[in-house]
C-alpha cells in the first residue's frame, strides 16, 4: 500500500509539473496569430495616437508569437469612456490593451460617480513617458506671463470636462488665481486646439504635454507664435527650466498639496494598462514585452527621428504612483474633488 500511495504521489508530482509546464507553454505561444485590440483614448492625430503608433509599430515583434495590432480610437468624457470600456467591457485574456488618459485615474482615486473602474485593479504593463503639462498661448493675444494669466480673461480650449485640458486650469483659478475661461469641445488631439488660436478662436490651451509640443510644435514655437508660459508638474521640466511651476505659486499648504495631487498623474503620461484579471502569465509576458520594445533599437532610432519623447518605466512603478494618489489625506482628495466639480 505505501508502494502504491508512492506511486500515486510520484504521478501526481508529474502531473503537476506537466500542467505547470503546459501554461507556461501556453502563455509563450498563445499570441500567435491573434490580434491585440489597442484602445486609445483620444481621436486620431494627438499626442496619444502617436504614442499609441509609435508602440503598436514595434510592440508585436517583442511578443512571442508576433501578433498584429489593430489601433480603436474610443474619445469621450476626457477619457472615461475609454477607461471604463478596457475596465469592464473588453476581453481579459490578454488580446485588449490600451492607453488610456492619466487624467481619468485621478477622478477615480477622488471619488467621480463616472469612473467606472478601481485604479489598483488594472492590469499594469508600462508607462511610456513621465510627463510635464503646459499652458501655451498665441503671440498675438499679448499674453506673455503669470501675471497676465491672473489680470485678464484668457479664453482656451479643452478637450473636455475630466481632461487636463479641463481640471488642470480650474485648479489653477481656484488655488492660484488665474483668470482661465475653458471651452470644451475641442477633443481629438492638440492641433485642433491650436488651429483655433491660430483663427483667433482661441486664447491659449493648457493640457499639452511637453512630448506633444515637442513632436508636433516645433515650428510655431522656434517662430515665436506659440509661447509657453505655464508649466504643471511635480517639477520644472528640464526644457522649461525658465517657465513658473503653478505648484511655485501656490499661497499655502493646502493649495500646493492639491495642486500635488491634482499633477501627480502626470509621472503617468502615457499609460499602457490590460483589463483586471488578466491571466497573470500572460500579463508578466506582455510587461516584459513592452521593457524588451522601451530598449528596443529599432524602437528607440525611430522615437528619436520623430521626436518622442520616452521616460518610460515598468508597471511596478505604475502601481506606486497609483497608490500614493490613492492614499493622499481625505480633506485633499475632498478639496480636488470640489476643485474637478466646478466644471469652469
Amino acid at each position: 500500500m505505501a508502494c502504491r500511495n508512492k506511486a500515486r504521489g510520484v504521478l501526481f508530482g508529474l502531473a503537476c509539473l506537466v500542467g505547470a509546464q503546459a501554461q507556461a507553454q501556453d502563455a509563450s505561444h498563445f499570441f500567435a496569430d491573434k490580434t491585440i485590440n489597442f484602445i486609445v483614448a483620444s481621436g486620431p492625430g494627438g499626442g496619444y495616437d502617436m504614442y499609441a503608433r509609435l508602440l503598436t509599430r514595434h510592440f508585436g515583434r517583442n511578443i512571442p508569437g508576433n501578433p498584429s495590432f489593430a489601433v480603436q480610437y474610443l474619445p469621450g468624457g476626457g477619457g472615461i469612456v475609454a477607461a471604463n470600456n478596457l475596465y469592464g467591457l473588453s476581453k481579459k485574456d490578454g488580446t485588449v490593451m490600451g492607453l488610456l488618459a492619466s487624467s481619468t485615474f485621478l477622478l477615480a482615486a477622488v471619488g467621480d460617480p463616472h469612473t467606472k473602474f478601481e485604479n489598483l485593479k488594472f492590469t499594469f504593463i508600462g508607462n511610456m513617458n513621465e510627463e510635464a503639462d503646459t499652458c501655451s498661448v498665441w503671440h498675438t493675444t499679448g499674453i506673455k506671463s503669470v501675471q497676465d494669466l491672473k489680470s485678464r480673461e484668457v479664453i482656451i480650449g479643452t478637450a473636455g470636462v475630466g481632461s487636463n485640458s479641463h481640471t488642470f486650469p480650474v485648479g489653477m483659478n481656484a488655488v492660484i488665481g488665474t483668470k482661465f475661461k475653458p471651452i470644451p469641445g475641442y477633443s481629438g488631439g492638440a492641433q485642433i486646439r491650436t488651429t483655433a488660436m491660430e483663427r483667433g478662436e482661441l486664447h491659449g490651451s493648457c493640457g499639452i504635454f511637453v512630448s506633444t509640443l515637442g513632436a508636433q510644435f516645433g515650428q510655431p514655437l522656434s517662430e515665436g507664435k506659440l509661447n509657453v508660459v505655464l508649466q504643471m508638474g511635480l517639477t520644472r521640466h528640464p526644457k522649461y527650466k525658465d517657465v513658473p511651476n503653478a505648484l511655485e505659486l501656490a499661497s499655502d499648504d493646502v493649495g500646493r498639496q492639491s495642486l500635488e495631487l491634482l499633477f501627480a498623474q502626470l509621472a503617468l503620461g502615457r499609460p499602457i494598462l490590460a483589463p483586471p484579471d488578466v491571466p497573470q502569465d500572460r500579463a508578466a509576458l506582455l510587461s516584459k514585452a513592452f521593457q524588451e520594445t522601451m530598449r528596443d533599437p529599432q524602437f528607440i532610432a525611430e522615437a528619436e527621428k520623430t521626436n518622442v519623447e520616452t521616460r518610460w518605466f515598468d508597471g511596478a512603478r505604475m502601481r506606486d504612483v497609483m497608490m500614493k494618489m490613492e492614499s493622499a489625506p481625505a480633506p485633499i482628495k475632498a478639496r480636488v474633488k470640489a476643485i474637478l466639480e466646478q466644471q469652469s
